[in-house]
């Protein structure tokens, strides 16, 4: 069952909103260029054109979420490894209405994110401090990319997310594979 402290944004450690072109971490910026090869020029891609075998790099740190009435609620679909690892829970078809009911607080961050990107179709990166939930209660850095995906409307969400155990903001990037690496032991 997902708690409220599961993972939670910690208070002293506002996350960054930053421009897709800001991403540090390779596989978040990895699903950035996967997304704008899909893309084209048009404004975002449509969800039936992800396919597994352009995602493999990056598929353990996957979410993609259908638009369930026009943003009435949300419905994970997918959820890669690393996510059901974070949030130390199996959450694939599970509603976000019911992660509202359980963790208040991180579903209230949840919809405002999705909510940004289904309205306005643009993506965004959220870099940040996270408190794990484990029993160390050890801290987290993640960074996340929130990318529409839809044929004329955004209908579905792709998010990409990566923690790890230090910031890595300022870490070179051919550094930050093994921090990653770190970050899954």
């Amino acid at each position: 069952m997902l708690t409220s402290d599961a993972l939670t944004i910690l208070p002293s450690d506002e996350p960054a909103i930053l421009s897709v072109t800001d991403a540090v971490n390779p596989y978040v910026k990895r699903a950035i260029e996967y997304w704008n090869g899909l893309r084209g020029e048009r404004r975002f891609p449509a969800r039936d054109e992800l396919t597994l075998r352009g995602m493999a790099a990056i598929l353990p740190y996957c979410v993609i979420v259908s638009i369930v009435d026009s943003g009435a609620d949300y419905e994970y679909r997918y959820v890669g490894e690393e996510q059901r690892q974070a949030y130390g829970v199996q959450f694939k078809g599970l509603r976000l209405s019911k992660v509202e009911a359980a963790a208040p607080q991180l579903g209230m961050l949840l919809r405002g994110a999705y909510e940004t990107v289904r309205a306005h179709g643009d993506p965004f990166v959220v870099r940040g401090r996270v408190a794990s939930g484990s029993p160390d209660n050890k801290c987290l850095y993640h960074e996340s990319v929130f990318l529409p995906l839809g044929a004329t409307v955004v209908d579905h969400l792709l998010i990409v997310g990566v923690r790890v155990p230090q910031p890595f903001w300022d870490i070179p990037s051919n550094d930050l594979k093994v921090l990653v690496e770190k970050a899954r032991a």
